[in-house]
């Protein structure tokens, strides 16, 4: 509580501050969610949910000299049939964070509200070295949908918005050579949530080198000593036809002695259809941690990666493809789909995005997963019911400013 006080102390020192560059969105969502009667989602017996959420963002940037600085505020909240059931801890608490700069406005049974700072740091940007402190966001890898050398914070593969990942305290640094190679780090420090202490085994120490062979490959080599295991990490893209092709792999020693490999490999294309600008990608994962068999869905190493939101599948292998089709230059018309090639179960995503005025979006969506019984998309069983994602439609509205 004492670092958010401090925090918004400084953020408002920043609002009245000369030369900052002030903007940020109001985000309104209605979801409604309709489960199967066997679904232990389903409260109470109820198959159809629904639910409201709420983001408002202000930033504060500002760059002079070497220098540049980064506040970020939000206000999240979640109001719905499932926020205690479904939602409940979606909304970033900090518990494991170096700085505790989140604040509960509200809870109940039907709602969940925070407001915290989501970044917060101080940059030195020299010829050669950057140097960033504070709570920040870093992206690794070539995944368009999974993201294997993004060990901090990846997406979910069906998160439709990726403008902001979640932030996280860091020191980061990066030395760029003359070639216009370039090395990074990472120190991430983390609390043991047992004992609230910062501790070795929970945090994470990262090196990458990006470079370019030939003027053609571009290449990283990632190193890293994240919680207590070791991650070797490489990367590989290109252009092939006018397409550009992807490929990373990372290798990861377990606690228990056994090593993993997990790999994405995707291809991406842009083209103009009966005079519409088209786009469209497909891509195949490799989960090392992943499990063929739904009975072994609990194995300790997956639901580890689970629960601290670094994998978000349970399965082995998938492919995912998408195609995007900008049927004016004011609505563009998006299609997507992930499926388990070991249970053939999956789910289909459509969306279509309006922009109403030049500060003002429309988006709305349908999720619709599918499988049999006893698959990932399907149906987990638990006990005599099962567990699945529900068939979502969504609208949201953004207003920026």
């Amino acid at each position: 509580m004492k670092y958010l006080l401090i925090y918004l102390l400084a953020f408002s020192t920043a609002l009245i501050a000369d030369d900052w560059s002030l903007d940020g969105h109001l985000k309104y969502n209605l979801a409604n969610i309709h489960y199967e009667r066997d679904n232990v989602n389903a409260v109470n017996g109820s198959q159809s949910l629904r639910d409201n959420s709420f983001h408002f963002r202000l930033k504060a940037e500002k760059r002079w000299s070497v220098w540049d600085a980064k506040i970020h505020y939000e206000i999240l909240a979640l109001y719905g049939d499932t926020q205690k059931k479904v939602q409940a801890g979606t909304l970033s608490k900090d518990e494991h964070r170096l700085f505790k700069l989140t604040k509960k406005l509200g809870n109940s049974d039907k709602l969940d509200a925070v407001q915290r700072l989501d970044r917060f740091y101080l940059g030195y940007n020299g010829e050669q070295l950057v140097i960033r402190f504070g709570r920040q966001t870093v992206s690794w890898g070539n995944g368009l949908i999974f993201h294997p050398l993004d060990i901090f914070t990846p997406f979910s593969p069906v998160d439709i918005n990726k403008n902001y990942k979640t932030g996280d305290d860091m020191l980061y640094g990066q030395w760029l050579f003359e070639n216009d190679d370039d090395l990074q780090m990472i120190l991430l420090p983390r609390r043991n949530l047992k004992n609230n202490q910062i501790e070795n085994e929970q945090s994470s120490l990262a090196f990458k080198y990006h470079g370019r062979y030939q003027k053609e490959w571009d290449f990283d080599f990632a190193l890293a000593r994240h919680f207590d295991e070791n991650v070797l990490g490489f990367g590989l893209s290109r252009d092939v036809y006018e397409a550009i092709w992807r490929f990373d792999v990372t290798a990861t020693h377990l606690k228990d002695g056994n090593t993993v490999v997990s790999l994405i490999t995707n291809m991406d294309y842009s083209w103009v259809w009966f005079e519409h600008n088209s786009y469209g990608y497909i891509e195949y994962f490799h989960n090392g941690v992943g499990e063929t068999q739904v009975d072994r869905y609990p194995e300790p190493a997956l639901q580890t990666r689970l629960e601290r939101g670094e994998v978000y599948t349970r399965g082995k292998d998938y492919l995912g493809t998408g195609i995007q089709i900008e049927l004016t230059p004011l609505f563009n018309f998006y299609t997507s789909s992930i499926v388990n090639l070991y249970d053939k179960s999956g789910i289909f995503q459509i969306r279509g995005i309006y922009d109403l005025d030049q500060d003002l979006q429309l988006i709305a969506w349908l999720d619709v997963p599918y499988g049999n019984k006893g698959s990932e998309f399907g149906g987990i069983p638990i006990d005599d019911k099962y567990i699945a994602p529900g068939q979502k439609v969504s609208i949201r509205l953004t207003y920026y400013f």
